[in-house]
C-alpha cells in the first residue's frame, strides 16, 4: 500500500464518527482533563503542602503521581501543547500573545492562536464518538473560528484571555477593558453570583446532564485557580488565618522538607540555594500582615478548586461506577509578579475600583497576589517560578487515576506537556496518527508508566526540548540543559543533572563541556526545526505587556505624552524668542 494511500485512509479514520463505536465490545473510558493555573510543584497536599486538597490527593492515593512532569513555563504554550500533542510554536503559541514582540508575528510560529493545521483532541475525540466539553480559560486564539467551540468542542463555556477576575466579569489588568468570555462560542456575560471555581464546575454538570450517556465523553475543565488576582470566598481564606505568619523562609522549608518525604526528590538531592529577594524579619508589621493574609488567599483559593472539583467527582460515581480516568495538572509554576511594579499600575487599580485593605482581602472586589517570594517558596526544592525555564517554572504537578490506570504510588520518569495528547487517545482507543497536511503529534504515550510506575515513556537518549520567549531548555535521560532569560536569569546555557541537583545549584557546563555541546546541538536542531526567533535586546515577558497595552489600550497616554513633550518645545521656543527680542532691545 503507497504511502498516500495510508495518509487517505487514516484521515478517513480521523473524520469519520466510528459506527461502531457503540458496539465495541470493550468500554471506552470517560477522560476528563482538569488544568489548574499557576499551581507551584509543592502546592497540593499530596506533593508535599499544608493546603487541603482531598479529592485530588484521593485520586493521587489511587492512581500514579508524576515528580518529573514538565510544561513550558507560560500557560498558553503549555496549553497548545497540552491539549494538541505538538510543539507550541509548531501550534503557533511559541509565546503569550500579548508578550509577543511585534516582528515575531509575521513568523507562523508566533500567531498567537492554534494553527489551522493543528489538531486538538477535541477534534480528534469527537470524531471518534465521543462527546466533547470545554469549561474554563482558554488563552489559545482571538477569534470565532480560534475558539473551543470551532476546534472540536461540542458545548463550552470558555475565557479567551490570559486571565481574569474570579467574582465578576473584570479584568485583571490594563491590558484589555472586559474579559472576552464565550458560551458555545457567542459573547456572554456572568452571573451574579458567579466565582470561578464553582461556576465552571457547575457548567461542566450541566454539559454532562445535557449529553448523550450512551456515548463517552472527553472534558476539559480549565480553572483560574490560582492565577492573579487571587481570590477565593472568605470561609475558604479563613482556615488559613496564621498559617503563615512565620514568612516564606519557614514555608520554603516545610515544602521542601514536604516532597522529600513524599518521595518527590531524594532526600540526599540539593534544593535550590537561589536567594529570596527580602527577608521577613525585615518587613514592616503591616507588610507581614498583608503578605500572610495574600498567601492564605492563595491557599482558600486551592482549597477552593478542589473543593468544587470534589462535586464534579461526586457526580461521575453517582451511579457507583468508575469509568472517568482524570488527569490533574498545572499549565505552568508559580505567579512570582509583583504588579505594583509595574509604572502605571497603582493608578489603574484605582481607576478599575480594585481594594487592598486586609480585612476583605481576596474578597469580591479585592486584589491579592503573593510575589515572588512566596512563589519560590511554593516551588519547595526547586529553583525560580512562572515565565522561567528553571524547574520551579516548568516542572509541576501530574496526577492520573481511573480505568486503565494499574499502577500506583509515585514515579520519576520524565513526562513533557505534549505527552498528554497520545496518552489520552490511546486510553481512548483512538487513533494517534495525523492525515496529510495535519501536524503530527510528537508526544510519547504515558501508558507503559500508567501501567508500571516504574517504565519510561521516552527512550534513553532522547532529546526533548521547549523554548518560550527566549527561555530554553533541553532535557535528555537525567540532564537539563537551561537558558533562564530576564527578568531573572542571566541568559547563559548551564548543564545540570536534575536526578542529584533538581534545584539546579551545580553548573557542570564547565566539568562536563562535551555533554553540554551535545545537549546544545540537539537544541539548535529542535530550534530550526519549529522556527524559535531570537528574542529582541532587553526583552522581558513584563516589558512587552506594558509596549502592548501602550500600543492599544493606552494610546491615549502615549498621545497625552507627545503633545506634553511639544508643548514644552513651543513654549521654550517662544520664550527664547522673547528673551532675544528683550536682549536686542
Amino acid at each position: 500500500m503507497s504511502s498516500t494511500v495510508r495518509c487517505a485512509l487514516a484521515g478517513v479514520a480521523l473524520f469519520l464518527p466510528s459506527a461502531l463505536a457503540a458496539q465495541d465490545a470493550v468500554p471506552r473510558p470517560n477522560v476528563l482533563l482538569v488544568i489548574a493555573d499557576d499551581v507551584g510543584f509543592t502546592d497540593l497536599g499530596a506533593y508535599g503542602s499544608e493546603i487541603r486538597t482531598p479529592h485530588i490527593d484521593a485520586l493521587a492515593a489511587r492512581g500514579v503521581l508524576f515528580a518529573n512532569f514538565h510544561t513550558s513555563p507560560m500557560c498558553s504554550p503549555s496549553r497548545a501543547m497540552l491539549l494538541t500533542g505538538v510543539d507550541s510554536h509548531t501550534a503557533g503559541l511559541g509565546n503569550l500573545s500579548v508578550a509577543t514582540p511585534r516582528r515575531h508575528k509575521r513568523s507562523p510560529a508566533y500567531q498567537g492562536r492554534l494553527r489551522d493545521d493543528v489538531l486538538t483532541l477535541g477534534t480528534r475525540l469527537r470524531a471518534e464518538g465521543y462527546r466533547t466539553y470545554f469549561s474554563g480559560k482558554w488563552d489559545l486564539g482571538h477569534t470565532r473560528e480560534t475558539l473551543p467551540s470551532s476546534r472540536g468542542f461540542d458545548r463550552t463555556f470558555a475565557l479567551d484571555a490570559t486571565g481574569a477576575d474570579n467574582f465578576e466579569k473584570r479584568s485583571y489588568l490594563p491590558i484589555y477593558d472586559e474579559p472576552p468570555w464565550y458560551a458555545d462560542g457567542e459573547p456572554t456575560d456572568l452571573p451574579d453570583d458567579f466565582y470561578s471555581s464553582e461556576f465552571l464546575v457547575d457548567t461542566m454538570i450541566e454539559f454532562l446532564e445535557d449529553g448523550d450517556a450512551d456515548r463517552p465523553f472527553f472534558g476539559v475543565l480549565s480553572f483560574q485557580a490560582v492565577h492573579m488576582p487571587v481570590q477565593a470566598p472568605r470561609e475558604f481564606t479563613a482556615r488559613y488565618d496564621g498559617t503563615y505568619d512565620e514568612g516564606w523562609e519557614a514555608l520554603r522549608a516545610r515544602r521542601v522538607q514536604g516532597a522529600r518525604e513524599r518521595g518527590l526528590v531524594s532526600p540526599r538531592s540539593s534544593a535550590s540555594q537561589r536567594p529570596l529577594q527580602s527577608a521577613w524579619d525585615d518587613l514592616a508589621e503591616e507588610e507581614r500582615a498583608l503578605a500572610a493574609k495574600s498567601m492564605a488567599v492563595q491557599a482558600g483559593m486551592l482549597e477552593a478548586m478542589d473543593h468544587h472539583l470534589g462535586r464534579l467527582l461526586r457526580h461521575l460515581d453517582r451511579d457507583g461506577s468508575d469509568d472517568t480516568v482524570v488527569f490533574v495538572l498545572s499549565d505552568n509554576g508559580p505567579e512570582a509578579a509583583d504588579p505594583f511594579g509595574t509604572f502605571g499600575f497603582a493608578a489603574w487599580l484605582d481607576r478599575a475600583g480594585y481594594r487592598r485593605d486586609l480585612e476583605t482581602l481576596g474578597e469580591k472586589g479585592s486584589y491579592a497576589f503573593i510575589g515572588p517570594d512566596f512563589a519560590r517558596a511554593i516551588a519547595g526544592p526547586l529553583a525560580y517560578y512562572k515565565f522561567h525555564s528553571g524547574e520551579g517554572g516548568v516542572r509541576v504537578p501530574l496526577i492520573v487515576s481511573g480505568p486503565g490506570v494499574a499502577a500506583s504510588g509515585v514515579t520519576q520518569s520524565f513526562a513533557f506537556a505534549t505527552d498528554i495528547a497520545p496518552t489520552v487517545l490511546e486510553l481512548c482507543g483512538a487513533a494517534t496518527t495525523t492525515p496529510e497536511g495535519k501536524a503530527p503529534i510528537v508526544g510519547r504515550s504515558l501508558l507503559p508508566i500508567l501501567l508500571d510506575a516504574s517504565a519510561h515513556a521516552h527512550p534513553a537518549g532522547e532529546a526533548v526540548a521547549f523554548e518560550t520567549a527566549g527561555h530554553a531548555a533541553v532535557f535528555k535521560d537525567d540532564h537539563k540543559l537551561v537558558r533562564v532569560g530576564a527578568p531573572a536569569g542571566d541568559r547563559e546555557w548551564q548543564l545540570y543533572d536534575l536526578a542529584a541537583d533538581p534545584g539546579e545549584t551545580l553548573d557542570l557546563s564547565a566539568s562536563q563541556p562535551e555533554r553540554a555541546a551535545e545537549l546544545l546541538a540537539d537544541y539548535e536542531r529542535f530550534a530550526e526545526e519549529v522556527g524559535v526567533l531570537a528574542m529582541p535586546p532587553f526583552y522581558t515577558p513584563q516589558r512587552q505587556l506594558m509596549v502592548t497595552y501602550l500600543a492599544g489600550r493606552g494610546r491615549w497616554i502615549v498621545a497625552m505624552s507627545v503633545a506634553l513633550v511639544l508643548a514644552f518645545a513651543v513654549l521654550v521656543v517662544l520664550g527664547a524668542r522673547r528673551f532675544q527680542r528683550r536682549k536686542l532691545a
